[in-house]
């Protein structure tokens, strides 16, 4: 069956063909086994580096989320057709914007392992890193995100909830499609505000005294490009068991795998534009945040970052065909995304283990586990309560494909 000849009823059926039942058991698994290795680490001598972990892996696994969500935004706001088709594996993430605020409050907990200022206060910021504080206000910009989350994926698939219910086509009205739009935009500008916030709350107050007024950007848009990734993974993992052969063009993938390749070198250019301002100005207390990162025990680290989330997909999907093959596609995306994971770790860690190397072991793993497994639960959820296919919004695609 060729694209040109899916009908809005087969478009239906394979929106409820998602295999939610087996992502749920996998996410199980590995929740199962990520809470058995949490538990063994905080009462077997590592409650350390399991909280530590903790930490890197909300921030790592809270942006792939909510960047998943303001990337399908963006489409609604650029008016994307192209996007059509996976679109709702983008919005599966929302669920999990609703755990993160639970996965941030029990950071409460493991506060003395990770927060480095309740150990060493800093009367330069006053009242502003004070605990109530700054999880009242973190939370609140978490919850937030989430509420607008909800808002806008609730408003973006109410048409095709109809569609579905009725078994048939009905018509969005104009007045529909603004609020849509209205809401996407609310949220693509929450993203870049809240995450802007997070990031110097939740990773520059670890380092004393480092600043660096881009680094906001910087990780609102790394969780951007690790979104585009996992979404072009997603989206080549669920053309054969959605039957969306037909459907998921390379014309498509080749559309996304731009969008990966241009936020890679985004990403480069916000690192170096970080950096050469670092470097020129040679301010101490600027420089020593790089300095041991780059230099000494942690430079392996380091240099892998640069090495998995720039050099190698930048090299790897220069091309056309890297882009529309799927094995090259998913390898790139994969090795960004575990470059995503470690420059997260590579941001956190070493301000807070007390001078300490690398330690990349069973703690960091299982505590990646845990939050793996609870990401896979929140798409099952959503997986079984909404098409995961657009009828209308890929039949749209497939039109404009044909022209």
């Amino acid at each position: 069956m060729s694209a040109a000849t899916v009908s809005r009823a087969e478009l239906a059926h394979r929106a409820r063909a998602f295999p939610a039942a087996a992502v749920r058991n996998w996410g199980l698994a590995f929740t199962g086994l990520g809470l058995l290795v949490v538990i063994w680490g905080l009462i077997g001598g590592h409650p350390a580096r399991i909280w530590q972990s903790w930490h890197f892996n909300l921030l790592f696994w809270a942006g792939l989320a909510q960047g998943s969500v303001v990337l399908a935004a963006t489409q609604k706001l650029a008016k994307g057709h192209w996007s059509g088709v996976v679109i709702r594996l983008a919005e599966a993430a929302a669920p999990f914007t609703v755990l993160v605020v639970v996965l941030f409050v029990l950071e409460l907990f493991g506060r003395p392992f990770i927060y480095s200022w309740l150990h060493d206060p800093r009367p330069d910021v006053g009242w502003w890193l004070t605990t109530k504080w700054f999880f009242v206000r973190n939370t609140a910009v978490f919850a937030l995100l989430a509420w607008l989350t909800w808002r806008f994926v609730r408003a973006d698939v109410a048409p095709d909830a109809r569609e579905l219910a009725s078994s048939r086509a009905e018509p969005v009205s104009e007045k529909e499609k603004t609020a849509i739009s209205r809401d996407a935009a609310i949220l693509i500008l929450a993203f870049a505000l809240g995450y802007t916030l997070l990031g110097y709350d939740l990773v520059m107050s670890l380092a004393h005294k480092w600043v660096s007024n881009l680094y906001g950007a910087f990780y609102f848009m790394g969780s951007f490009l690790a979104a585009l990734m996992a979404t072009a993974v997603f989206a080549i993992a669920m053309r054969r068991r959605m039957g969306l052969g037909a459907l998921y063009s390379a014309r498509q993938q080749h559309d996304l795998g731009k969008l990966c390749f241009g936020f890679t070198v985004f990403w480069a250019y916000l690192m170096w534009s970080q950096f050469l301002v670092i470097w020129y100005g040679n301010m101490p207390e600027e420089t020593f945040f790089v300095f041991y990162r780059l230099w000494g025990p942690w430079r392996p680290v380091g240099t892998a970052v640069f090495l998995l989330v720039f050099v190698i997909p930048f090299i790897g999907l220069l091309g056309v065909k890297p882009k529309q093959y799927a094995p090259t596609m998913v390898g790139f995306a994969l090795v960004s995304l575990v470059g995503i994971w470690l420059e997260r770790y590579l941001e956190v860690v070493p301000s807070i283990n007390g001078g300490a190397g690398p330690a990349i072991g069973l703690p960091e793993l299982g505590v990646t586990a845990l939050f793996g497994g609870l990401y896979l639960l929140s798409i099952a959820w959503f997986a079984a309560r909404r098409p995961m296919l657009s009828p209308r919004l890929a039949a749209d695609t497939l039109e404009r494909e044909q022209h």
